[in-house]
């Protein structure tokens, strides 16, 4: 299926699960310009383990990936492309909770995205008359804060940030030997939790049933 994104169509996916549950997740692949899709293997695993806990997937592909319009724009563009595919699940399933999901460079356009939503509904209130998309729930696997600037802004330094539209969760997963993830930082960033995977590098090489379990444990148990 295709999506109408800022720049022209993005290719999408919808993975249903056998039993529909209320919520609907939206995943974010990694960096374009490295070959990352939304076919990519850690956000498969995720999408199997959202799966089978009733928890509806939409992957879709960045400006310029497969058959999406567009070209890389560096992760500004990205977020309006995930604010858009967003816009288009609120549309086909109004009831349902939304879930954002990035791997690597999908997880800073996750972050970047939250930051953005919630310090334009903080500066407008309830006066503001564009649409927002704040999702209840964010995972950030492997986010490459190392390589990407992912500093939190006013929304996430003022007391209650997270309750700004409702209440936002926000959890982090990454392996004790990935070189793109400073984890001493990210346990920094106030009201989000932080999951450590002993022996797991950036791609979780050898370590898929532990993300899988990880991911199952941080969200359902």
């Amino acid at each position: 299926m295709d999506i109408e994104g800022p720049v022209g169509l993005l290719e999408s996916c919808l993975d249903q699960a056998v039993k529909k549950g209320s919520i609907i997740a939206v995943m974010c692949h990694p960096h374009p310009q490295y070959g990352g899709s939304m076919h990519d293997g850690v956000l498969q695993t995720a999408t199997e383990v959202l799966l089978a806990h009733e928890v509806n997937c939409l992957r879709f592909n960045f400006r310029g990936v497969g058959a999406s319009s567009g070209n890389y724009d560096g992760g500004r563009g990205e977020v309006q492309d995930l604010l858009a595919a967003s816009a288009a699940v609120e549309d086909m399933y109004p009831d349902d909770k939304i879930w954002w999901l990035g791997y690597s460079f999908g997880a800073a356009v996750v972050w970047r995205s939250l930051q953005q939503q919630l310090q334009q509904k903080m500066k407008d209130g309830s006066e503001s008359k564009a649409r927002l998309t704040i999702p209840q729930r964010c995972v950030l696997i492997a986010p490459p804060v190392s390589m990407i600037d992912m500093t939190p802004n006013d929304a996430f330094t003022q007391a209650n940030a997270f309750k700004v539209g409702g209440s936002v969760s926000v959890n982090t997963i990454a392996g004790d030997q990935d070189d793109f993830v400073d984890v001493d930082k990210i346990r920094t960033w106030p009201g989000v939790s932080t999951s450590i995977i002993s022996g797991a590098d950036h791609f979780f090489s050898g370590c898929q049933d532990t993300l899988a379990s990880t991911l199952a444990d941080v969200l359902f148990s």
